[in-house]
C-alpha cells in the first residue's frame, strides 16, 4: 500500500525546458549504470512520511537471499517515479523494451519486470528450476496462482480505488476485507494445501525433489497471510501441510539468517504487503 501521491511535486517557479531535459537525461543515465556482473532490483523504498514495506519485491529478494547471489536495491522514489510515472515512460526516454511498473530487475543492459516473470527467470538462472518439462509447466501454473492470490488479497484493502492508499479508504474497504477473509482466503489456502500434497504427500517441496522458485513464492505468500490475518491463520486447522512447509522452508540456513537480519523488512500491516 503506497502512501504517496505519484505526481512529481510542483515547484514555485517553472524550470526551463532545457534544464528539465538535462535532469531527465541524468536520471535515465543513473538508472542504467549497472555493471554486467551486478544484479539490481528496483522497488519502492519507504514512501515520504511512511514506513517501509516488503511488498512484491520480497518474492524476488527471497530468491537472491536463498541462493546467496548479491544484489543492489534501488528504492529512491525520485528515480522510480521518473522511470515509471513520467512522460519519459511514454516517449523516447525509455530505452529498450518498455516496462509498466516496479519491481524490475537489471543486469547490464538487460531489464525485466512483472514479478512472476522475474521469479521464473531468476529461478532458471540460479538453478531453482524443475527438471522435467511437465514439472516446469506445473511450476509456472502454481507460480501464477500464488501471485493471483496475493493480488486479490491486496485489492481487498483497496475496495474504492485500487491505486490509492489503503489509509484513505479504510472504512470503505473494510467490508471487502471481511468478505475476503471469510470466503476467499479459505479457498486459496485449501487449494495450495492440495497442490502441496500432490507432490509426495506434501512432506518435501512443491515441485519435484529439490527447491525451486515456486517454493520461495509459496513461502512468501504464506508468511504474508500469517502476518496479515493471524487469527484466521491460527484458526485454520485444515492446512497442516502448509503450516509445516512454512516452518520447514523458513528454517533453511540462508533464509533463517535473512529473516533475523536488518535486511528483512517487516510487513507493513495492510494489503498483504
Amino acid at each position: 500500500s503506497l502512501q504517496f501521491d505519484p505526481e512529481v511535486p510542483r515547484r514555485r517557479s517553472r524550470p526551463r525546458p532545457d534544464r528539465i531535459r538535462r535532469y531527465t537525461d541524468f536520471l535515465v543515465g543513473q538508472k542504467v549504470m549497472a555493471s554486467d556482473e551486478e544484479w539490481v532490483l528496483y522497488y519502492w523504498g519507504p514512501p515520504p512520511g511512511g514506513k517501509p514495506f516488503p511488498g512484491r519485491g520480497e518474492f524476488i529478494r527471497l530468491i537472491f537471499e536463498e541462493t546467496g547471489v548479491k544484489f543492489r536495491e534501488v528504492g529512491d522514489h525520485k528515480v522510480l517515479l521518473e522511470m515509471f510515472f513520467s512522460k519519459a515512460q511514454e516517449g523516447t526516454k525509455q530505452e529498450g523494451f518498455p516496462h509498466f511498473a516496479p519491481p524490475l530487475i537489471q543486469k547490464g543492459n538487460f531489464r525485466l519486470s512483472q514479478t512472476p516473470v522475474i521469479c521464473s527467470y531468476l529461478g532458471k538462472q540460479f538453478g531453482l528450476w524443475p527438471e522435467s518439462e511437465d514439472d516446469q509447466w506445473h511450476a509456472d501454473q502454481l507460480n501464477k496462482t500464488i501471485h493471483d492470490f496475493i493480488g486479490e488479497g491486496r485489492l481487498a484493502f483497496h475496495g474504492r480505488n485500487p491505486v490509492e492508499s489503503y489509509y484513505t479508504q479504510k472504512e470503505e474497504t473494510q467490508p471487502y476485507i471481511d468478505r475476503f477473509v471469510k470466503t476467499r482466503l479459505p479457498r486459496w489456502l485449501a487449494h495450495l494445501e492440495v497442490a502441496l500434497k500432490a507432490n509426495k504427500g506434501g512432506q518435501g517441496f512443491v515441485i519435484g525433489d529439490k527447491l525451486t522458485y515456486v517454493d520461495l513464492a509459496l513461502l512468501h505468500v504464506l508468511r504474508a497471510t500469517e502476518s496479515q490475518f493471524p487469527e484466521a491463520w491460527a484458526a485454520n486447522d485444515s492446512i497442516p501441510l502448509l503450516k509445516a512447509f512454512k516452518d520447514r522452508i523458513s528454517a533453511r540456513p540462508n533464509l533463517a539468517a535473512y529473516f533475523k537480519s536488518d535486511r528483512c523488512i517487516p510487513f507493513e500491516g495492510n494489503s498483504m504487503m
